[in-house]
């Protein structure tokens, strides 16, 4: 009766420019009776609300009538429109029901459609797009013998493992756990495995925190200008930066910049440090960056960990300690090499705070890159009572993509495409295409189980917490898990965005969450059948790197087969036990895990497979 869904019937597709005029279409049958049909546009930021009636342009196919209505550009911001229409007696609704459209009486039954508009200079990194990412966690990665940890400030709290296959300590084997036991994993050791890399095709690496501090995540910072002795010297990471630049491999820090190290420079606790910390004194230079309750051993710390006290964002000194464009720290770690930052915990910063991690991290390049760490769509968050603007063009140029990681980990699982396809077109149709051809697509991080341990339970939370030190998958579960996560690095590698692996999972690493998802790299224990597989998958995808930069488009949803468009190559997943015809495309198998058949009519998908063709 009528039809209507943004992605088929707004234009331009997706989030639009603040230069770009936009027009709503709606297909309506012709013996559909009204009086007037308006769209009631909402500004979110500024409360304006504007209405204007659609009219009739012509008829189309199947008795329907199209009626349209165009709107000259929207100002910067986020918007929420739904359409009216109007009867004898009543106005009726036209809300958004998983994008599609349904006519209800009750305005509060559905929710309005979003519509982002964005800065037209917004721009992100091109280096990046159509790349692939590679996440290690520094300490667990591997230990070169060519580099002597010298003695750092606490070495008297830490714990040096000899072993690297030690299982880390936690809170369910040790009694006053701290996480200051280390493998002592170093630059070098990463160095060392830079052909690795090249197989894989990596151009990016993203590093958790490497700047020194007490505990192994080394969140909690006890110094902004030193890297913790334990990786190496200053000097030795400006030569790693510049050795993996010359082989097209950029770095991306970590920056932790909500909290710092209560055992740091600026707290100073435990007085491990010549500086007059906050703790110490009221009269530190950094007393005013934290917030006390009662002096000095009450004060606000993250999430109550008092390890980690939490800085005043909006503080005008601890601002331009991080931010100043030639002082501060953001300018000092890419004055040694780096290419871009990720951002830990995005949500808890202020705009103005984000505003200037923009301006002074593009201000001497460019083509520095902005990762926010936030689990949700980043364009509608809401965060400490107030709407983010992370993707209007003046804060953020990716995220890590965490709602397309539990789509996919949900759609290999469980199938269903129709509800998949919701979850990734919700996004196409939301992001800025800057910030869409950015997104940084994993499957696992440090902060979540490994990707083959979530494949191979039904919930792992549900296993208990005293097995799960040591917990070894049986050959069942393993295997399960393991075609799973071909299915599903398959789309992790051929959505829109940049895939990032977190280290090990394409050797076959499991693990629950912290500290058992940030094991020691696995060297003498490589899966070579599930490696194999990621590096055929990187390697189709470096050569056509170019199709993955931009574009997508879904072209079948069907039960639990899914196929999509990057350009001219046609990525689809079967994931049922059937066979599915796709009608209308045929061309060359570029990769696949079963045997696929192109026809001049259409493509043949085998059962339980992926498969890429590059469409003639």
């Amino acid at each position: 009766m009528i039809i209507y869904n943004p992605i088929q019937n707004k234009f331009p597709k997706g989030a639009v420019t603040n230069d770009e005029n936009i027009k709503f279409e709606i297909l309506i049958k012709d013996n559909f009776f009204f009086h007037d049909l308006k769209i009631i546009i909402k500004n979110d930021f500024t409360g304006q609300i504007i209405s204007k009636s659609l009219t009739f342009k012509n008829n189309e196919k199947n008795n329907y009538n199209k009626y349209s209505v165009e709107f000259e550009k929207l100002e910067t911001g986020l918007y929420f429109y739904h359409f009216e229409f109007q009867f004898d007696n009543i106005i009726a609704y036209l809300k958004n029901n998983l994008l599609n459209a349904e006519l209800v009486h009750d305005e509060h039954s559905y929710t309005d459609w979003q519509l982002t508009v964005y800065d037209k200079n917004y721009k992100t990194p091109n280096w990046y797009k159509g790349s692939i990412m590679y996440q290690i966690f520094p300490d667990r990665f591997k230990k070169s013998d060519n580099y002597e940890a010298t003695i750092a400030k606490n070495e008297d709290d830490r714990i040096r493992h000899i072993d690297w296959n030690t299982v880390p300590h936690s809170n369910i084997t040790h009694k006053n756990y701290s996480a200051k036991d280390f493998l002592m994993g170093n630059l070098l050791g990463i160095e060392e495995e830079k052909n690795y890399f090249k197989q894989l095709n990596i151009e990016s690496i993203y590093l958790n925190p490497i700047m020194e501090s007490s505990e192994n995540h080394r969140y909690s910072t006890a110094d902004y200008f030193k890297i913790d002795p334990y990786f190496g010297t200053n000097e030795q990471f400006k030569q790693f930066c510049t050795n993996f630049k010359n082989d097209n491999i950029r770095i991306i820090l970590d920056g932790v910049f909500s909290h710092t190290g209560s055992d740091s420079i600026y707290f100073n606790r435990y007085n491990h440090y010549d500086s007059i910390g906050a703790f110490n004194s009221q009269n530190s230079p950094y007393y005013d960056w934290f917030s006390f309750s009662n002096f000095p051993y009450e004060y606000n710390s993250w999430w109550g960990f008092d390890n980690l006290p939490t800085v005043i964002k909006e503080n005008k000194n601890y601002s331009d300690f991080i931010n100043n464009k030639d002082t501060g720290v953001l300018n000092f770690w890419q004055n040694l090499g780096i290419s871009g930052w990720r951002l830990d915990v995005a949500d808890e910063f202020p705009d103005e705070f984000l505003d200037r991690v923009r301006e002074t991290t593009k201000y001497y390049d460019e083509n520095s890159l902005i990762i926010g760490e936030v689990w949700e769509d980043a364009t509608n968050k809401f965060s400490y009572n107030i709407r983010r603007r992370y993707f209007l063009g003046k804060q953020l140029d990716s995220v890590m993509n965490y709602p397309w990681r539990n789509a996919i980990i949900d759609f290999v699982k469980n199938g269903n495409a129709e509800k998949f396809a919701y979850e990734i077109s919700l996004l196409v149709e939301n992001y800025p295409k800057p910030a869409l051809d950015s997104l940084m697509n994993l499957l696992s991080s440090h902060d979540t189980e490994r990707v083959l341990t979530v494949l191979a339970f039904d919930e792992p939370e549900d296993v208990p917490v005293d097995e799960r030190p040591t917990y070894k998958l049986n050959y069942e579960q393993y295997n399960k898990a393991k075609e799973l996560l071909k299915f599903a690095s398959f789309i992790q590698f051929t959505l829109p965005g940049v895939p990032c692996i977190y280290y090990g999972d394409e050797i076959g690493m499991y693990g629950f969450r912290d500290p058992y998802n940030r094991l020691g790299f696995t060297h003498d224990n490589k899966d070579e059948d599930l490696l194999s597989h990621y590096k055929k998958l990187s390697n189709f995808r470096y050569n056509h790197k170019e199709k993955f930069k931009s574009n997508f488009e879904l072209v079948y949803t069907e039960n639990n087969c899914i196929a999509y468009l990057r350009n001219n190559i046609l990525c689809v997943i079967n994931l049922d036990y059937e066979a599915h015809f796709i009608k209308k495309f045929s061309g060359e198998i570029l990769f696949e895990n079963n045997k696929s058949y192109s026809t001049p009519f259409g493509i043949v998908i085998s059962p339980r497979s992926f498969t890429a063709i590059k469409i003639v």
